[in-house]
């Protein structure tokens, strides 16, 4: 793809998708679209957008991406990431564009020992995951030219996610404690295993691929793992802040979607072609801590 080519960016105002829409706007003409401009829902409309911007190759982050929401509303959760995904794949072959899908690690029931590869068979337990699935199968069937992009554990600037979460309740009981009140520790899950994935980063590794020839599914998260306590405990220590944490089990605290025990992800195609950019996920929580930490 030349340097000149044309993104039509679905999402873009979103957590990864914003971070994309700047990193990819440096070398590639994008046209984002989110909500209200765009529903992804609505096959006409999308098959009229792609034809306005005739573009080379479409990324799609547009996604219901909350995994517990999708629970109590899985009719919302199959229409926004099954047949909106459908509806940009059906726009795709008709015009011939390269689409790049993200999918999640969520397609997997987590049972495995080790990390999961691409090749390993998906058996989602949740209504996201199996929407999210159903969008990989949607690609596979009508999109010659696809990559399918599988991520983990994602946090980044915008949006709602771990990191920030942790940060908040973490000031939260340092306030408490600086108006001597007692506090309890935080509770953080410590058996469930998977990889903090930065939103740079998949960008920075999305930007690296769209020159290339790569096809199917990869998985593209940071390198190792750990678990929401030890990801808890490094972003304390990153933000120097002295909260106290005490580790819990899955069945301590109990969610509407079950959440897999290890849901780690090896990015083995990435790797096998000599395209894995994709570091250690303490390094890019740090780089992240460094860079957003105060205004978190």
């Amino acid at each position: 793809m030349a340097g000149t080519g044309k993104i039509f960016l679905t999402g873009h105002r979103g957590q990864l998708g914003s971070d994309l829409l700047t990193i990819l706007s440096e070398k590639y003409e994008v046209a984002g679209f989110d909500l209200p401009e765009l529903d992804i829902c609505n096959e006409q409309a999308v098959l009229d957008a792609m034809r306005i911007v005739r573009p080379d190759v479409a990324i799609h982050t547009a996604a219901y991406t909350d995994v517990d929401g999708c629970e109590s509303n899985r009719e919302t959760a199959m229409t926004v990431n099954a047949v909106g995904t459908h509806n940009l794949a059906l726009a795709c072959a008709e015009m011939g564009t390269r689409l790049i899908y993200y999918s999640t690690d969520y397609v997997f029931d987590g049972t495995k020992a080790e990390a999961y590869l691409e090749t390993d068979q998906p058996n989602p337990k949740t209504t996201y995951g199996l929407s999210k699935l159903a969008g990989e199968r949607a690609i596979e069937v009508l999109v010659e030219n696809h990559l399918i992009m599988r991520i983990a554990w994602v946090y980044g600037r915008t949006g709602r996610n771990f990191v920030k979460t942790m940060i908040h309740l973490g000031r939260q009981q340092l306030d408490r404690i600086g108006r001597g009140d007692n506090v309890t520790p935080l509770k953080v899950v410590d058996d469930q295993f998977g990889n903090p994935t930065w939103t740079v980063d998949i960008a920075q590794q999305t930007m690296a691929l769209l020159d290339s020839d790569l096809r199917g599914v990869v998985h593209a998260t940071s390198e190792g793992e750990t678990s929401w306590y030890g990801f808890a405990s490094g972003i304390f220590h990153l933000m120097d802040m002295p909260v106290s944490l005490m580790p819990c089990t899955t069945e301590d605290f109990p969610r509407p979607a079950p959440r897999p025990k290890r849901s780690s992800l090896e990015n083995s195609r990435l790797k096998a072609a000599g395209k894995n950019l994709m570091r250690d996920h303490r390094d890019a929580l740090e780089q992240f801590i460094k860079t957003e930490g105060l205004e978190l």
